[in-house]
């Protein structure tokens, strides 16, 4: 894989993560209460999480160590955006 098709890869990434917070914001949107500080912290953490994700991919030119973030983003995000991350965090506290 070339490097052109690992930034792709990330933007893609980076898109979809858009579109769930996106649908966050609708839900809270649509809901009766506000938006509060803690509402927005996770949203934005998700953005800065995929960023740290994607300069510690680009930190090396090995593959093995980008495909190997890259998967590790990948999960890590999903258990972030769909919360089984506390789910998963009070099985342990």
């Amino acid at each position: 894989m070339s490097k052109k098709e690992f930034h792709m890869y990330n933007i893609t990434a980076l898109l979809l993560l858009l579109a769930f917070n996106l649908l966050v914001l609708f839900a809270y949107g649509i809901g009766e209460g506000s938006m509060e500080f803690s509402d927005w912290l996770p949203i934005a953490l998700s953005f800065v999480i995929w960023g740290i994700f994607y300069i510690v991919q680009f930190a090396r030119s090995n593959k093995i160590w980008r495909i190997t973030w890259f998967c590790i983003m990948v999960v890590f995000l999903f258990f972030w955006e769909t919360g089984y991350g506390a789910s998963f965090g009070r099985m342990f506290g």
